[in-house]
């Protein structure tokens, strides 16, 4: 299980985008950090089953970054990716109904550059990494997380057919292939 978090006091932007978050990863769950230190948020997550933990950070009120924590060696340790966010787009900014909670979701490299980006963001979230050709052998029903980092610098939640979104939009700043892990800044 993924628990999706944030820095204290979050802004209700921030709130909306881990909302939407929680609806399109699979075995997520979201939780209130409150007036919780970072060493007691980490214990809460452990207490409710939680492996890895999505922690979502500020920046002038909006998201700012994504940092992933693994529970390892009776540990919580900072892991790769570190995600910059340039700016957010979210479901009501398109008008769209969000959908209800996303059962299986596939991250898909855009272009083959991207794939090593993918791949790492796939085993952070714990969720199948795949190419687009065998999507298209699929009959399930599922959703696509697009990682569009030489292209356009993006992440998208998609519905199969890439035609409408079905999470958050993300522009990036930055893809770090390196943990930021310092409990200060989080």
């Amino acid at each position: 299980m993924i628990i999706i978090g944030t820095t204290r006091k979050p802004t209700q932007r921030i709130r909306s985008f881990i909302k939407e978050l929680n609806r399109v990863l699979p075995n997520s769950t979201r939780l209130t950090r409150g007036k919780q230190g970072f060493e007691e948020f980490c214990e809460t997550a452990q207490g409710l089953g939680a492996t890895r933990i999505l922690l979502v950070g500020a920046f002038h009120g909006n998201p700012g970054r994504l940092g992933f924590l693994r529970f390892m060696n009776e540990s919580w340790e900072f892991q790769p990716p570190t995600i910059i966010i340039k700016s957010t787009r979210l479901l009501r900014e398109y008008h769209i109904e969000p959908p209800r909670k996303i059962k299986t979701l596939y991250v898909v490299p855009d272009d083959p550059r991207d794939e090593s980006k993918a791949e790492m963001l796939a085993q952070a979230l714990e969720v199948p990494y795949t190419n687009r050709e065998n999507l298209l052998d699929s009959k399930s029903k599922f959703a696509i997380l697009r990682v569009s980092y030489a292209r356009n610098k993006s992440i998208d939640f998609l519905s199969p057919d890439e035609k409408q979104p079905l999470g958050p939009s993300l522009a990036l700043k930055h893809f770090l292939t390196r943990p930021i892990g310092d409990q200060k800044r989080w």
